[in-house]
């Protein structure tokens, strides 16, 4: 009971300093101050990932009046459509949300380790510390985002300044270079892992991230034992995939790799990348053997013509019948192994 009462009494003090107070106000009152309607805070509050307010319960704090206020003035002024503004928000309230539990489940599984607690112990002291943490997890995110936001302006601005003059006729607005990167046998291998499979994935994404953004690229997401990556052109994006490749066999305990890597034009939404070549270079890892690089046949005739530099050649695969494409001739990537 008193590590209930404890755990409660800290609670109560991470309302304090995270929402500045315990909650007062209400839907009615949050929109009130806005001149808004409770469906318009409603429907805000849905896209942040909350169920649905009742209008009369108090549930919010001045911060919680504060930020709805402001977000209603920004899109009004700036003339942001409805769709357009909750958008927004479900973004930033999703990657919020997979950030606090990014950075509890990394703070208990380091308190395990360290203190050679158990996970319900773990937990506990995670919760009584994190107020120490706080501070500084705010302010890096904050630097975080304003360091991706200024180099996004600066490749977004770069990109429309040498696009073809026919770009407007493109399906999709972005030309990319992306890829995949995964494991073979990655299921039966990783069956018998038991709790060893957390440190192994873990192993995986830090030394795939890593070597992505050596190589310039970017990571898109990961996808339990494979890489999602992309790149701003064809040199980049074969530098990432055979920088990333080389990596992986190099490193210890991880599996066998392959890869693949497509150059077209893409859309992105959600912070994902969508597209043909997405779903192509997607048919082309799963048919590659351990240690190659599969690519298509624009893609390869770009690199043919050393547009991804001197170091990497192509030849041809077996065809495959891969679904949703029919009959297609990969080829496979050779390069010689450098340092990115």
């Amino acid at each position: 009971m008193s590590e209930v009462r404890a755990t409660t009494s800290t609670l109560a003090g991470y309302q304090r300093q995270l929402l500045g107070g315990a909650p007062t106000l209400t839907a009615k009152d949050l929109a009130q101050a806005a001149d808004a309607t409770v469906e318009e805070f409603n429907d805000y509050w849905l896209a942040m990932g909350f169920q649905a307010a009742d209008p009369d319960e108090p549930l919010f704090t001045e911060m919680d009046a504060e930020a709805f206020h402001d977000w209603v003035k920004l899109s009004r002024d700036a003339g942001l459509g409805s769709s357009a503004a909750l958008s927004l928000i479900r973004a930033q309230s999703h990657l919020a949300d997979r950030l606090s539990l990014w950075q509890m489940e990394a703070l208990v599984e380091d308190t395990e380790r360290r203190l050679g607690l158990d996970d319900t112990s773990a937990r506990l002291v995670t919760i009584d510390e994190m107020e120490n943490f706080i501070p500084v997890f705010e302010e890096q995110l904050l630097y975080s985002w304003r360091r991706q936001m200024e180099g996004l302006l600066q490749r977004v601005a770069h990109e429309v300044a040498h696009r073809p003059p026919d770009h407007s006729r493109r399906r999709f607005p972005l030309t990319r270079t992306l890829g995949f990167v995964d494991m073979v046998a990655y299921t039966s291998s990783s069956s018998g892992m038991g709790r060893r499979l957390v440190d192994f994935i873990e192993h995986f994404e830090y030394v795939s991230r890593t070597a992505v953004a050596q190589a310039g690229g970017r990571v898109v997401k990961m996808i339990g034992d494979a890489v999602f990556f992309i790149a701003d052109d064809l040199a980049t994006g074969v530098s990432v995939a055979t920088h990333l490749m080389d990596t992986l066999e190099e490193t210890e305990d991880i599996l066998p790799v392959r890869a693949s890597l497509i150059q077209g034009d893409v859309f992105s939404r959600s912070g994902d990348v969508f597209g043909p070549p997405v779903n192509l270079a997607s048919r082309l890892a799963d048919i590659a053997s351990p240690g190659v690089i599969l690519t298509d046949a624009p893609t390869a005739a770009a690199i043919e013509a050393g547009k991804a530099g001197d170091n990497v050649r192509v030849t041809a695969y077996p065809q495959a019948d891969l679904r949703g494409f029919g009959k297609v001739l990969p080829y496979a990537i050779s390069w010689k192994q450098t340092k990115a």
